[in-house]
């Protein structure tokens, strides 16, 4: 996948170091902290220009509904939203990917109409700037797992058509007596 390959590189080499660093010196008991350690690694390899928000909320309106997502982690670049990121933590349990895929999906779907925006409910204005998503977003899913016994790990088909080209899956398979297997897929 060519898309995002800059930051694509910078995601992987980030939940490399977060499973090396934090995960194997039990530094990661909860999802949260799976989420402050791939972070602060992955703010660490970013340049100045890239942003990260912490569970920003995205609305979908339709004519019907109004769907409310919160992504775990989302870069950005100067002027738009790159990156969308969805982490797992579930070391004793098979991966959970159905909601999380049908939101990444449900956000490509609608990513003409989405925004993000930088703004501050109170406190100084430093940078207040709305993103729109990219129309080369990199969608990913990083779950800390046990082994699974099917393989759940494609694409579901509610998600196929709209993530084919710019998804990414992380793993960290735990074993017992040693340190998880880090894999990608594509």
């Amino acid at each position: 996948m060519k898309r995002r390959s800059f930051i694509k590189s910078r995601i992987v080499d980030a939940w490399n170091q977060c499973i090396e660093v934090d995960y194997c010196n039990q530094r990661i008991n909860s999802e949260r902290s799976l989420q402050a350690s791939f972070w602060s690694h992955l703010n660490d390899s970013l340049p100045t220009t890239r942003r990260l928000f912490i569970e920003p909320s995205v609305t979908i309106r339709s004519r019907s509904s109004i769907k409310r997502i919160v992504p775990d982690i989302v870069i950005c670049n100067t002027k738009e939203v790159i990156s969308i990121i969805e982490l797992k933590y579930l070391p004793r349990a098979q991966p959970k990917y159905r909601k999380d895929i049908e939101n990444l999906a449900a956000i490509a779907r609608h990513r003409r109409q989405i925004s993000i925006a930088n703004d501050r409910f109170k406190g100084s204005e430093k940078d207040a700037t709305v993103y729109s998503l990219s129309e080369r977003i990199l969608f990913v899913w990083a779950g800390v797992h046990a082994e699974e016994t099917s393989n759940r790990g494609a694409l579901f088909s509610a998600g196929k058509r709209s993530l084919a080209d710019c998804y990414l899956q992380l793993h960290a398979v735990t074993q017992r007596g040693g340190n998880p297997k880090v894999f990608q897929r594509s």
